[in-house]
């Protein structure tokens, strides 16, 4: 079974209500079970298809919701005590998807996709500042603050035991990415379980923030397909179509006609609200289910060049900017980074 089709039965399994039939196609739950792990669907596929499956197959699904279960529960912890560390210092932080997400839409929460890191959006003038608190608190720093900024959207640390810290100062895609300074005047505040109050996205900057980290990762995971289509279901359509209105003004309109174009081709139905209306592109024409298979073949090659993939995976990038003008700054901003890295060599 190719990994195009694999994708296309997880896709089925996931659909409301699932579609069982894969699970009764000859040797298609080994490759299953093996994709739903690489492509960060395992808990939910383990949690639809349990029912249906033997007892030795059941303990595998039983394994993967026990270990999300644990894993979950050390991500809320772990966010809370950051948060608090930052709140201390007189840091305000957002947190961005992770376990405060899983709570609001999977039901129960440990059956999404376990952070890899804890994503926080903090306000530039306040980086400096939330970096030294977590590093006096035994988080080392990846890079310094001037070269974060100077090449990524976000400041990484890293800590032992704690795992890794990701503060964003801009929302995604890089040196070309939102500042998070305005989400902020548009945050609202979430009651943990335990009672602590975190900050969060406003539900519509929280919806064009998965679709635009959709895109930039190039759809590597169907975890992050799925979410999207979650939660732009659950949300009321006045907030997709603000969604729609921020990304217009945030210009990043290609980005979302090419995730719309992916899930009408992937999951067989549109992202987007037809009551809403959107410029045209420069490349409009390209922004189609081949460049998403594309985009998402390329994200799967494990072997090639790194700078042959470094120069298809901006090629992509150029082709969902909305203007000429979008695409010389990002020409303009990658050729500033290759000079700086070559002068310092």
């Amino acid at each position: 079974m190719k990994s195009d089709a694999v994708r296309g039965s997880l896709v089925r399994l996931l659909t409301e209500p699932p579609d069982l039939s894969p699970l009764g196609e000859a040797n298609s739950w080994t490759l299953i079970r093996e994709h739903a792990a690489n492509l960060g669907v395992a808990p939910l596929i383990a949690s639809i298809a349990r029912p249906y499956l033997p007892d030795q197959e059941q303990r595998w699904c039983d394994q993967i919701l026990k270990q999300n279960w644990v894993r979950y529960a050390r991500a809320l912890w772990v966010l809370k005590h950051v948060l608090s560390l930052l709140e201390d210092a007189g840091v305000r932080a957002l947190s961005l998807k992770g376990p405060l997400l899983a709570i609001r839409y999977y039901s129960p929460p440990f059956l999404r996709k376990p952070s890899v890191d804890l994503d926080l959006a903090v306000q530039e003038e306040d980086l400096e500042r939330a970096c030294d608190t977590l590093v006096a608190a035994g988080y080392s720093m990846a890079t310094s603050i001037p070269e974060a900024k100077r090449v990524s959207h976000h400041v990484v640390l890293s800590h032992q035991d704690l795992g890794r810290v990701e503060l964003h100062f801009r929302l995604s895609h890089g040196v070309s990415g939102i500042p998070v300074s305005e989400f902020f005047l548009r945050a609202v505040q979430y009651q943990l379980p335990c009672g602590y109050t975190a900050w969060i996205l406003s539900p519509a900057d929280e919806a064009l923030h998965l679709v635009l980290h959709l895109v930039q990762d190039r759809f590597t995971l169907l975890f992050h397909f799925a979410e999207v289509r979650r939660v732009w279901a659950a949300v009321p359509q006045s907030v997709r179509e603000e969604a729609v209105r921020r990304a217009i003004e945030y210009r990043f309109v290609g980005a979302l006609i090419l995730a719309d174009s992916a899930f009408r081709y992937r999951w067989k139905e549109p992202l987007l609200p037809s009551t809403v209306a959107l410029p045209r592109t420069w490349l409009q024409g390209r922004l189609n289910e081949r460049l998403y298979m594309a985009m998402e073949k390329s994200a799967g090659e494990a072997h090639g060049h790194p700078l042959i993939k470094r120069i298809r995976g901006r090629w992509f990038d150029l082709q969902t900017t909305d203007s000429p003008a979008d695409a010389l700054r990002i020409i303009q901003t990658v050729t500033n980074i290759a000079w700086h890295n070559f002068r310092r060599r």
